[in-house]
């Protein structure tokens, strides 16, 4: 027998770390009969087929009346009542292929796990303690299979990427990025420790980040960031400084949740509004994108969230690229 097929609001509590054992089993047992076969790529014909084999499965199990489907990179309309669930899911299972492809067990450290986001886009990824790490272009992050045995929480990074930690008093959760280390208890920031350039920043959202380094004496200088602070580490020169700067706010923007209504609203007004709402430049790389219209609510959701969703109805793509992202697609006529 089939196992049931998980309802919209469990499917989004489920990436949300939200949901209890039972639920998370009850989804990972539908998600293993589905039978998506493994390969070594995820190509866009392989979204179309498994996006009307999961339209099938909710068509049968919850009677819903299939929607009219347009063909494929056009918008799908009268899909409202399923949508937001199916796009939740596609971009867990984009995720799970993602890891299958490209996570790498240590080879010197069975117990540790790396991961490096090779693909030109933002990637969510889950930590066994269930906080949330969405990796931009490039990102690299090794952390044990488990911190069930552990004091501390810790992990290594590079790269950029924004943390939204599970409070856990007990256990403090530790980011090491070279001679950086940052501590916390349980909050939401953002790191960005690239290794080709000369300063590490962490900046605060929501909660307190103890930041510390190590200096030539051997002692250690540690400074405690609140909400809209940053912190500022030279490498070359081992100095640390902290400001409430502009860039802060912008990147508290850039992660909020937000909810938008579009009512078949053309997607060059919604690439307006999403550039408003999070302070980043879209671009099209092809014109006729601009013609598609998005019929879609977004409830409480982040802007990687929104932009795969937009995936999932238009059939296009995206891509960032520096400061800005940009939508890939053949468009609607």
């Amino acid at each position: 027998m089939d196992p049931a097929i998980p309802s919209s609001d469990l499917l989004k509590r489920y990436l949300n770390n939200q949901c209890s054992e039972h639920e998370r089993t009850l989804v990972d047992a539908w998600y293993q009969n589905l039978k998506i076969d493994s390969g070594e790529t995820f190509s866009a014909s392989d979204e179309e087929v498994l996006y009307e084999r999961i339209q099938l499965q909710i068509s049968d199990s919850e009677n819903y009346q299939k929607p009219k489907i347009l063909p494929f990179r056009q918008l799908w309309y009268y899909a409202a009542a399923a949508v937001v669930g199916l796009g939740i899911f596609f971009t867990y299972v984009t995720q799970q292929k993602t890891r299958k492809f490209l996570a790498e067990t240590n080879a010197i450290d069975s117990s540790l796990i790396s991961f490096r986001n090779n693909e030109k886009r933002i990637i969510r990824y889950n930590l066994p303690d269930h906080s949330i790490v969405w990796l931009q272009p490039g990102a690299f992050i090794t952390h044990p299979h488990s911190f069930a045995s552990k004091i501390t929480r810790e992990i290594n990074f590079q790269g950029e990427a924004f943390f939204d930690v599970t409070r856990d008093a007990r256990h403090p959760f530790i980011i090491h990025c070279g001679k950086l280390k940052t501590e916390v208890l349980g909050t939401s920031f953002n790191v960005k420790a690239n290794e080709n350039e000369s300063s590490y920043k962490v900046s605060v959202i929501t909660g307190s980040v103890a930041v510390s380094k190590q200096n030539p004496d051997h002692k250690t200088e540690t400074v405690v960031l609140k909400p809209k602070q940053q912190a500022v580490f030279e490498k070359i020169t081992n100095r640390m400084t902290v400001d409430v700067s502009q860039d802060n706010e912008m990147i508290d923007e850039n992660w909020q949740s937000v909810s938008l209504v579009f009512d078949e609203t053309p997607m060059n007004e919604v690439a307006d509004r999403l550039q408003n709402t999070f302070r980043i430049k879209i671009e099209f790389a092809n014109p006729a994108i601009k013609k598609c219209r998005l019929k879609v609510d977004f409830n409480n959701q982040k802007l990687p969230e929104i932009l795969g969703m937009i995936e999932t109805l238009l059939g296009t793509t995206y891509e960032i690229d520096g400061e800005k992202v940009v939508l890939k697609g053949e468009g609607c006529n």
